[in-house]
């Protein structure tokens, strides 16, 4: 194996801003045409606010939840904020007035965290999706570890959550979130005492402003379909649509996602003669956007029922689909091959995921004719669907349940945190003897790479250094590898990439 590394200091904050925007919008292009998203209509609630101490009394817990409806601020208590920077509801409309004296605010304290819910869901848009607005009465400048600093965390439930930090005024992006209703606020000021700077009582809330709500999704939106052909159509006399395919097979409609009716017990869905399911057809393929975003967790995160009317089991009747996932609709997780029924884990592909796919590969040799392939019953999420429960975000400690981890910001001159650890490719992503491949490094550390091909065997991986806002080209020779798709996923301590490319 030959490689290649080599460093350069980080680029200029136009490049990476550039890189942002353009990642923002291909997420978003399969969104868009399934669903609206309009002005902010909706309004902020707070749902949960705890307190923590000003700067010279760091040894003072968090205090007692404050109301998170009242308007009266607690009375005075030794070591946290004044009264008058601690009234909750002052969190919920942002006048981002930065005049000296104004305390429309609610100050943090070190340690302190707020919770704040938008009564519609706000969207993910091209670009950054919403700002939070703090006070700094006139030092807008961000200085890491001097300044009044934060976590911010967007969630659609309440129990899953991405992270981004914030340090005074800032806006964000919440991909790979396709809309979101929660804001979590945790401070993270530094208590040093013997640091000077703004923080006295951390961080302070002023508001916050979505871009956009979110116009909702059709049930079951279709970012590609291709109904396939019956068996006796395959080869020379196959054509498309779905030809050979009895009508009752055909109504899309049929495919469907969390149906939590009896149809998903198998004494109930195997009914010869009940059509509630869509026969994808030799050939075929058909991929989802999912109703909510799913966290990848240990073991089974998709259940798949295929109807077959009670036909024998695999692998003497082989119904067989390649699924892969998606967080943007864009870029892939490689395929994992199911006959039949099904559990799908897909842990090791994206954090996130928002689109599933399917992709026939049954032999139509292996049946006879009028057979139609894999046939989808229902797309089941392990995952609870939003609102299906109240989450319990009160109780929960800041870094409690599932959350991607936070990376890495550079902060520009107005203090807006700026994503990094994009992975790219150098050149074309269609290679011949060699692929090299690039990042902002976002954590000085240690960084791995893989390549596997469209199985999801590896077949190369490596390991190098990284120093903070550098960006290292690595090389490796690809002279060996069979022609085809290949995924290249780099990986730190706190997340990880994947593109893919193909070798000729």
């Amino acid at each position: 194996m030959k490689l290649r590394l080599t460093f350069a200091k980080r680029n200029s904050l136009n490049q990476q801003k550039f890189m942002k925007k353009f990642l923002a919008i291909a997420a978003m292009s399969a969104l868009a045409s399934l669903s609206a998203a309009t002005a902010h209509a909706g309004t902020w609630d707070v749902i949960c606010i705890k307190q923590g101490p000003i700067r010279g009394f760091a040894h003072l817990p968090v205090r007692t939840t404050l109301s998170p409806t009242s308007n009266v601020a607690p009375p005075s208590q030794a070591g946290y904020p004044i009264p008058a920077r601690s009234i909750p509801t002052k969190a919920k409309v942002a006048e981002m007035s930065d005049i000296v004296g104004d305390m429309n605010f609610i100050s943090l304290g070190f340690g302190g965290s707020i919770v704040l819910s938008y009564s519609e869901k706000f969207a993910n848009v091209p670009g950054n999706d919403i700002t939070v607005y703090e006070t700094t009465w006139g030092n807008p400048k961000c200085k890491p570890n001097v300044s009044e600093e934060a976590l911010v965390e967007f969630s659609q439930d309440g129990i899953n959550w991405i992270q981004r930090n914030a340090c005074h005024n800032g806006s964000y992006d919440i991909t790979p979130l396709m809309w979101a209703k929660y804001v979590r606020i945790t401070d993270k000021t530094n208590n040093n005492p013997s640091i000077g700077g703004d923080g006295v009582d951390a961080y302070d809330v002023d508001g916050v402003v979505a871009v956009s709500d979110f116009g909702g999704i059709v049930p079951n939106p279709l970012c590609d379909y291709q109904q396939g052909v019956a068996s006796q159509f395959v080869g020379a006399a196959g054509n498309f649509p779905g030809r050979g395919i009895v009508a009752q097979r055909k109504n899309f409609a049929n495919a469907n996602i969390n149906e939590f009716s009896g149809m998903v017990i198998p004494s109930t869905r195997e009914v010869s003669g009940w059509y509630n399911f869509w026969s994808i057809g030799f050939g075929g393929r058909a991929c989802f956007q999912l109703p909510y975003s799913v966290f990848a967790t240990p073991g089974a995160d998709f259940k798949m029922y295929e109807t077959t009317w009670n036909n024998a089991p695999c692998p003497s009747y082989p119904e067989t689909v390649n699924i892969s996932v998606s967080p943007d609709g864009v870029n892939w997780g490689p395929a994992r091959k199911l006959c039949k029924d099904g559990d799908v884990d897909f842990v090791n592909d994206f954090p996130v995921v928002n689109y599933i796919k399917f992709e026939d590969i049954t032999d139509p040799t292996k049946f006879g004719g009028g057979a139609d392939a894999f046939d989808i019953d229902n797309i089941f999420i392990y995952q609870i669907p939003p609102g299906s429960t109240a989450p319990d975000v009160c109780g929960v400690p800041q870094g409690g349940r599932r959350s991607v981890p936070a990376m890495e910001n550079i902060l520009s001159e107005g203090g807006v945190p700026e994503e990094m650890f994009p992975l790219d490719i150098v050149g074309s992503n269609v290679v011949s003897d060699k692929i090299a491949f690039t990042a902002t490094i976002a954590e000085q550390g240690g960084y791995t790479y893989s390549i596997r091909n469209h199985t999801g065997q590896e077949v190369l991986n490596g390991a190098f250094e990284g120093g903070l806002y550098e960006n290292p080209t690595v090389e490796v020779s690809t002279g060996k590898f069979a022609s085809g798709v290949y995924f290249l996923t780099l990986s730190s301590a706190t997340g990880k990439e994947t593109v893919k490319f193909i070798k000729k």
